[in-house]
């Protein structure tokens, strides 16, 4: 793999807490400034100082002609990304493709949002959005349509026809698909010049051309590999329902009219799959009962599904019919009779069925307190098992399970059913965070959970500052929260209480409450928007691999702090130097940094579980390669690719996602962090195997 550069040479935090991108010589200088200097900022033209400043934060631009110049330099960054992309798919480069849509993408594509929510316009944030999750996908498709043609041809000169037809099909599959896609995309790319004004028609015509090959491709080998076959129907009745049936006659013949060779054959109608016996004259006969299909529907296709195997292709015959919609009766049993609290396991088993008739392959929804719980498909005998947890809607005391079609319009009309379940009220606890931030704002996390530890997600948690109600903000899946508010008028950060309070009106989980004062930093304090207790001493100070255990100390060192203050105790600060004046306490074991790491998630800190995460995979992976501790985080990573150690890609990916937690001032998501916790994890566990085998 080549040697990959870090995302910048290095992100430092002014004492606002802002982000500045600045070179090895700014770093340098600023130490020299002190803690109340400012660093420069980079600006379009590559040099600092200037007054047309294009890292601005989108909070702090406040005339309507400086967001519209913001967005334009925004769109700018995001149409050069996409022409990258582009220009790297056509050319075969597909890892280079898709890393242009990664964080040189996601960066500008955020601040993008934040600034379109202060503009009077429409904005292309839903185009941009598709550009990033389809054209990834287009990508791995082209992708892997080029290496199935390889295989393709690979199985061709080995003269193996069975494997050569099965990833013929495969192509096909793969063709259509990347139809699919480039068609989304083109239409995201006409969105973005409409909205912006930037003229992307030159790289939607590379990517029509990209698709355009790999569908010429795709012919080519269709036609030198497939005999190409005609459906024809005889006879059958339009009028249909699931009581009565469609039973259709046929013939499948090859374009010259030769009977196919087979004797039993795969057919799609509708919704259904169906097998039947062919003979000798190509002549066949099938029965239908509608079931999913929509029940306004004027016709259906009925196509031909020869093989993997098979030397003939698909081919396929509309038919107009007629369907008449027929009820089905629903019957719920094994229902709980136990009392169930929030997050507790509820399941109920259904029949479906008409006239005694089993309804089969039908998709059902459970809801409970308004809220869908659970889906599934009935199997043969119309029978459908559906489980799922108790929602925080779910009133206390009798609430309703309610089971019937997951899509109403169908052919069958499922009736619904319903059954009693009991719901008990559970108690909640709620923990917070208040750490001092840039411009008198205040970064502030916590969690929400019951008593037995369920994390509790969806709700609504109300956050006040020195009693003045500031924001009320969501928990997430894992039950976290965290957002930063400004403080009010007359309140200073030396002298706020920040409360957080969770209302359980209206649900069946009991209200919580707690308070916390403000952290600073240099006294344990949170640092803007990234979530670390850094100020720009201690961030200057994170600057080599022995820093990044220094880095870990800090963050551990707050959580058993905080810990030690939750039981009564005093959390005392420690803050290294610079100039190494105070050295880091020793780091815990690596299972224990994980753990640490889990924790910090578990707690809405997202950035300080992938700093530890990746100290503690760093650690891992230097004792089984023997590297050098100073070497800096992306030193570090070119020394085990050249080691062979880990696995390089997750090793990247874990490496960028440290550098943004750990310098960029941004905040990491929630589900980012979570996936780069199980990297570095995955990281240690690959590593201690390899060790135990040797």
């Amino acid at each position: 793999m080549a040697t990959v550069a870090p995302v910048s040479a290095m992100l430092a935090v002014d004492t606002d807490g802002q982000s500045l991108v600045t070179d090895g010589a700014s770093v340098a200088s600023a130490h020299s400034l002190g803690d109340t200097g400012r660093l420069p900022q980079q600006t379009a033209d590559g040099t600092n100082n200037s007054t047309d400043v294009i890292h601005e934060n989108p909070d702090e631009v406040d005339s309507e002609d400086d967001l519209d110049r913001l967005a334009s330099y925004l769109t700018g960054a995001l149409n050069g990304q996409i022409e990258s992309s582009t220009l790297r798919l056509s050319r075969g480069e597909y890892e280079a493709a898709k890393s242009a849509l990664g964080d040189e993408y996601d960066t500008p594509l955020r601040k993008y949002v934040d600034v379109e929510g202060e503009t009077a316009g429409d904005g292309a944030t839903e185009e941009y959005e598709t550009v990033k999750e389809t054209q990834r996908d287009y990508i791995d498709t082209v992708s892997e349509f080029q290496e199935t043609r390889r295989e393709y041809e690979a199985a061709k000169q080995a003269g193996d026809t069975e494997r050569a037809r099965e990833l013929a099909r495969r192509l096909s599959r793969l063709d259509e698909a990347g139809e699919t896609q480039s068609e989304r995309l083109i239409a995201a790319f006409d969105g973005i010049s409409n909205e912006t004004g930037d003229d992307l028609s030159e790289t939607s015509t590379r990517l029509a051309a990209v698709q355009s090959n790999i569908s010429a491709q795709r012919r080519d080998i269709v036609g030198r590999e497939f005999v190409a076959t005609r459906l024809d129907v005889t006879s059958y009745d339009r009028n249909i329902s699931f009581t009565d049936p469609l039973v259709l006659t046929g013939s499948l013949v090859t374009d010259n009219g030769t009977p196919v060779e087979t004797t039993n054959a795969t057919f799609a109608v509708g919704d259904q799959r169906i097998r039947t016996a062919v003979g000798a004259d190509g002549g066949f006969e099938l029965a239908y009962r509608p079931t999913r299909v929509a029940a306004n529907a004027s016709e259906l296709t009925v196509r031909y599904l020869p093989s993997n195997a098979s030397a003939y292709q698909r081919s396929e015959r509309a038919i107009p019919v007629s369907i008449t919609q027929v009820a089905a009766t629903t019957t719920l049993a094994d229902a709980p009779t136990g009392a169930s609290g929030y997050a507790d396991p509820v399941s109920v088993r259904a029949t479906v069925s008409v006239n005694e008739t089993p309804v089969t392959d039908y998709r059902l929804s459970a809801v409970l307190g308004g809220v869908p719980v659970s889906t599934a498909r009935t199997d043969g005998r119309g029978h459908s098992t559906l489980s799922g947890t108790v929602p925080a809607t779910a009133p206390v005391g009798d609430a309703t399970l309610r089971v019937g079609p997951a899509r109403d319009g169908r052919a069958v009309r499922v009736e619904p059913a319903s059954v009693s379940v009991p719901i008990t009220s559970e108690a909640t606890t709620l923990d917070v965070r208040a750490g001092a931030s840039a411009n008198r704002t205040v970064v502030v996390a916590g969690a929400l959970e019951t008593r037995e530890g369920e994390a509790v997600e969806d709700q609504p948690v109300a956050i006040s500052v020195a009693g003045h109600p500031v924001e009320t903000v969501s928990t997430n899946s894992s039950g976290a929260y965290r957002t930063t508010v400004s403080l009010p008028a007359n309140v200073t950060a030396a002298n706020a209480t920040v409360s957080a309070a969770f209302d359980g009106t209206g649900t069946n989980l009991e209200s919580a409450s707690a308070t916390t004062t403000v952290r600073r930093p240099g006294n344990g304090g949170g640092s803007a928007r990234g979530g670390l207790p850094f100020g720009l001493t201690d961030l200057l100070w994170v600057v080599s691999g022995t820093a990044v255990v220094g880095l870990v100390a800090v963050v551990l060192l707050r959580r058993d702090g905080e810990t030690a203050a939750s039981d009564g105790g005093t959390a005392e600060s420690v803050a290294p130097s610079v100039d190494g004046g105070t050295s880091p306490a020793p780091t815990p074991a690596v299972p224990t940094m994980l753990d640490s790491a889990s924790d910090s998630l578990s707690s809405g800190c997202p950035n300080d579980a992938v700093v530890v995460a990746y100290a503690g995979a760093r650690r891992a992976l230097a004792a089984d390669a023997g590297i050098d501790d100073a070497a800096t985080h992306w030193e570090f990573y070119e020394q085990c690719v050249d080691a062979g150690v880990g696995s390089a890609d997750s090793l990247e990916s874990l490496t960028a996602g440290y550098e943004l937690a750990a310098y960029s001032g941004v905040s990491v998501s929630d589900d980012e962090a979570e996936r780069l916790v199980e990297t570095a994890r995955a990281l240690v566990d690959a590593t201690e195997s390899n060790t135990s085998t040797n």
